[in-house]
């Protein structure tokens, strides 16, 4: 007897942590609907995913658009059948001080980041209260726990993916759907370095940053137990438990590193 594959819809699949954890998912069993912005490196995915034995489809979205997420949704759905994953990683960052930072920057990563993750939070919540069932995993980011200097733009995107997920949690629990968050530190994509744009020199030097493929193991195990929260690396969690001790000290220690990264040789 074949057992069913589960369902899963993975967003900012075209390059780093999306992809890595599309990949996953489909060796761990399930069938997906990857979706970006860009096709081309979506169907390049899409491939991959269906060489594991998945089915996989690529479907174009932009989350900041609503229309958007819910024809990803219907979509997926259509294809695939009953969503029983939503991964919300679309999301990118730019590091700026707040008082040189762009309007349309800051702007424009809480479309994505935030609003892109409740759009496509909305459109798929319904279905799967209906059937009683279902994971969300939200990838927020350490920088949703702690602001961090010349990055408040973009922690506040992650602040907000963080209280929301904390507020949808208690109001969907023990109705079948569950509320998972992965928090990665630096990763070791091209994320950091489209954000700091040359800002941060010594970053790499001094960050030890996790592997894409890492943080996607970290989503496989929220999607399938559901637990609310998890860290990686276990430095940054441990850096997160300090801060919730000293947090004054933690501040202090990441404006010090920060002087540090900005130095030029």
């Amino acid at each position: 007897m074949t057992t069913q594959r589960k369902v899963a819809v993975v967003t900012g699949a075209s390059s780093g942590i999306g992809h890595a954890a599309a990949l996953e998912l489909a060796r761990s069993g399930y069938d997906l609907a990857v979706s970006a912005r860009r096709l081309p490196l979506l169907e390049t995915l899409a491939e991959e995913c269906r060489r594991t034995g998945a089915r996989c489809v690529a479907i174009a979205a932009d989350v900041t658009s609503r229309a958007d997420c819910q024809a990803l949704i219907e979509n997926a759905e259509r294809e695939l059948g009953a969503i029983d994953v939503l991964v919300n990683n679309a999301g990118f960052a730019i590091f700026d001080a707040i008082e040189n930072a762009s309007p349309d920057e800051l702007e424009s990563m809480m479309q994505t980041n935030y609003f892109g993750t409740v759009w496509c939070t909305k459109a798929v919540l319904p279905r799967m209260l209906e059937r009683k069932r279902g994971t969300i995993v939200n990838v927020a980011s350490i920088a949703g726990i702690m602001g961090y200097t010349r990055m408040g733009g973009y922690c506040a995107t992650k602040f907000a993916m963080i209280g929301f997920s904390e507020a949808l949690r208690d109001e969907v629990i023990g109705r079948g759907v569950r509320v998972a968050l992965v928090c990665p530190g630096t990763t070791e994509t091209s994320f950091f370095e489209k954000a700091e744009r040359g800002k941060m020199p010594n970053a790499s030097r001094l960050i030890l940053g996790i592997s894409a493929e890492k943080v996607a193991r970290v989503i496989v195990k929220s999607a399938e137990d559901g637990r609310f929260r998890r860290i990686v690396p276990f430095l940054a969690a441990a850096y997160m438990r300090f801060r919730e001790f000293a947090p004054n000290l933690a501040h202090v220690l990441f404006r010090l590193l920060s002087r540090m990264m900005e130095r030029r040789a």
